[in-house]
């Protein structure tokens, strides 16, 4: 149980830096194509923290 609060915590930073380096990312894009190509991990990030979260719960 302790476990998965830690590793809980460990996304939430990494979740924290991703978006770091996805608005860092954006900032220098030069086009909306760009921007879409840095989207698309982010996004990953998300749902993975997402359904860390539904697993943690249930």
């Amino acid at each position: 149980m302790k476990f998965e609060y830690l590793f809980l915590i460990l996304l939430i930073i990494s979740l924290f830096f991703d978006w770091r380096k996805y608005r860092k990312n954006v900032e220098n894009a030069k086009g909306e194509e760009e921007i879409k190509q840095k989207f698309v991990p982010f996004l990953l990030s998300i749902i993975l923290f997402l359904i860390f979260l539904v697993t943690l719960i249930f």
